[in-house]
Parts: structure tokens; C-alpha cells; sequence
């Protein structure tokens, strides 16, 4: 029997069960069979999935239980929920015939698929009160640490320092830990780790929550980090199997970390909107501005040479 909490991500969102789950090589042709046409799946007959994909219809039915399902029925039933409120990010117009082509609509719906399942799973309660936390700290520290935490802090940093905040970003483990040792009450910390089991992280979350600022941590639920914050966004995005392509857990961070820098926007106000004209400005003078609708800074890089 499937756990609890399987039992009900299953209930929630079927796909992204089928996608992470690991299944044995008969059971994976009709996985293969069911992603390349969800909505074709749905109006299938087990003998017409089981032809299609070359195995048995006792397959197809082990295939049904593996992804949490216990007849092909509800198999049908939840994939036909899921495509309900979620069609549109797991399926594009666009049909290539080319091999670059198709790599890249693999990466790219899979990109769609991991935010999608990291918004089904975020407690906007928590979201909210981070970037209460965040917005009001006097001084923010990011930790993370591997080559994809140490790269969602450097963006993050970009993304608060250009609202007027005081943030600095630590990927080296000693430097986390004094860091946080200078931390007082009114500051805040934003640690990310997928893995939730980085030792310096969770070590310096720990020392800076003893000195009374407060922690804020992207990671999975029930590990040390999880139980090291004050606030945890929890998200669970499982790692594809092909180590050659980016991990699902990269796009669902960045999507946490852009909605916790447009709360932070929102909040600041007046504050934010001023700081961001500066760096605008700032930048439309060395000529590397984009043009938007609302704000051309066109007139002013006219006739400024190339500086940079």
C-alpha cells in the first residue's frame, strides 16, 4: 500500500506521479505511450493502450497501481481531472520534427510541469508571512550551497538588491556560519537547499536563529532545514532520472524566489519603485536598458556612446 501522503499527491496531480515514479521497462512503453498524447490516454481502451504499447493488459494494469491508481479506470479518471486545470502546461501547439526541437520541448514542459506542481503545493500563508519577514528585515543572508543552491542565492540577490535591500549571498560554508554569528534581531535569512541535508546551512540557520534573526528556508519538509527555520516553504520536486538535463527542482526555487521578490515589491511600495528607477536609469545610461511599454528610457540613451 502507497502512504499516505502519496496516496493523496496521486489524487492531486497524476502526472507529475507518473513522471517521477520508477517503473520497470514494460511499464515505463506505456508511460511512454500516455505522455506523448495525455488527452489521447484519456479516451483509450486498456486493449488500445496496451497494443499501442506493445505489452499486456495485466501490464497496463500494473502500470495503473504503480503511479497510485487501482484500477485503469481511476487511472483514466485522475489523469482526466488533472488535464482539467492543467492542460494548458503540459502540451504546446508547437510540433517540431527535428531532434533539437523536441529536446527542447522536453526541457521546457518539464520546466512547466515542475512550477505547476511546486504552485499545487505551496501554503500561501507561509508566502506571505516570509515576505512579511523578508520586506521588513533590517539586513537579509542567503545561504545555499552545491552548484544549485549556490546559483538560486546569487539570484535571489539580484533580485532583492535591486529593491534597496542590504543582502549579501554565502555559498561557502565557513562564511555562512559567521555570518549568521553577526545576525541580530530584525534581520532575516533566506536558506535554500533541495536536499534540506546541507550541513553548513543548516548550521548556520541554527546559529542565526539563536541570535534572533529570522530564517526563512526553501527546501523539502520533515528534513534539518525544514526543522532548523522558523518558516519553511516547503516544495518536493522529484530529480529526473537523465542526468543530462537540468533538475525540475531549479525552475520550481526560481519560481518561489520570483514570488517572494514580487511580494517584497508589493510591499515596499513607494520604496521599491524608486530604487528600481535608479537602477533603471542607471543601466539605460550605459546604453543596455530593454525598452518596455511604460518605461522607454529610449530618449535618454540617445547619443550616449557604448560604455560597456
Amino acid at each position: 500500500m502507497m502512504p499516505r501522503n502519496e496516496q493523496k499527491q496521486a489524487t492531486i496531480d497524476i502526472v507529475s506521479r507518473l513522471q517521477r515514479v520508477a517503473l520497470p521497462p514494460a511499464e515505463r512503453n506505456v508511460a511512454q505511450i500516455v505522455a506523448a498524447d495525455y488527452q489521447a490516454a484519456t479516451r483509450m481502451t486498456i486493449a488500445e493502450l496496451a497494443t499501442r504499447a506493445e505489452v499486456s493488459q495485466p501490464t497496463v494494469t500494473r502500470f495503473c497501481r504503480s503511479v497510485g491508481c487501482s484500477s485503469f479506470s481511476e487511472f483514466k479518471i485522475r489523469l482526466a481531472s488533472t488535464l482539467t486545470v492543467a492542460a494548458a502546461y503540459l502540451k504546446s501547439d508547437r510540433a517540431f520534427d527535428d531532434d533539437a526541437g523536441k529536446l527542447a520541448q522536453r526541457v521546457m514542459m518539464r520546466a512547466a510541469s515542475a512550477v505547476r506542481e511546486c504552485l499545487d503545493q505551496i501554503d500561501s500563508a507561509v508566502i506571505n508571512e516570509a515576505i512579511t519577514v523578508l520586506a521588513a528585515s533590517r539586513r537579509i543572508d542567503l545561504y545555499g550551497q552545491g552548484g544549485g543552491s549556490a546559483a538560486m542565492i546569487e539570484d535571489a540577490k539580484l533580485r532583492l538588491f535591486r529593491l534597496g535591500l542590504p543582502v549579501c549571498a554565502y555559498a561557502d560554508g565557513h562564511q555562512q556560519r559567521m555570518s549568521a554569528a553577526t545576525l541580530q534581531p530584525g534581520d532575516g535569512v533566506l536558506a535554500i537547499s533541495n536536499s534540506g541535508r546541507s550541513k553548513s546551512v543548516v548550521d548556520a540557520v541554527e546559529i542565526a536563529r539563536s541570535f534572533g534573526a529570522t530564517t526563512v528556508a526553501i527546501t523539502r519538509p520533515g528534513t534539518p532545514l525544514a526543522e532548523a527555520a522558523d518558516l519553511v516553504i516547503a516544495v518536493t520536486i522529484a530529480e529526473g532520472e537523465d542526468v543530462l538535463l537540468p533538475t525540475p527542482s531549479r525552475y520550481a526555487h526560481l519560481a518561489v524566489i520570483d514570488t517572494l521578490a514580487a511580494g517584497i515589491a508589493v510591499r515596499l511600495g513607494a520604496k521599491a519603485r524608486e530604487a528600481l528607477r535608479r537602477v533603471r536609469y542607471t543601466v539605460a545610461r550605459i546604453g543596455i536598458a530593454i525598452p518596455t511599454p511604460s518605461t522607454d528610457p529610449t530618449p535618454i540613451m540617445t547619443n550616449l556612446s557604448q560604455e560597456e
